[in-house]
């Protein structure tokens, strides 16, 4: 259990530093776009760790349904803004 709440306590930061977004915005429930792409962008690195839907559902304090409709429709997001597309691709090599 404190392994996800490290490793998710530091894609929080780096989503927060890359997007310069603050870090409890992206857990708010704002629907302003650029935390909801830093919401979203999270979430997907996360399940990129292989951290399943429900338990990321519990962090962003969401029904499992919402992630996986966030996971499958990242990729749609990311297509349509070039630099939301960069800043998960330069997070997610710098995660491995």
């Amino acid at each position: 259990m404190p392994k996800i709440a490290e490793l998710t306590n530091h894609i929080l930061g780096i989503v927060a530093e890359e997007l310069d977004v603050p870090k409890d915005s992206i857990l708010s429930k704002s629907r302003k776009a650029e935390i909801v792409d830093a919401r979203h962008m999270a979430a997907k690195l996360l399940h990129a760790c292989n951290v399943y839907p429900s338990r990321i559902a519990q962090i962003f304090d969401v029904s499992p349904r919402s992630i996986h409709y966030v996971i499958t429709s990242f990729d749609a997001r990311i297509q349509t803004n070039r630099a939301l597309r960069n800043s998960y691709a330069k997070l997610a090599k710098a995660l491995g």
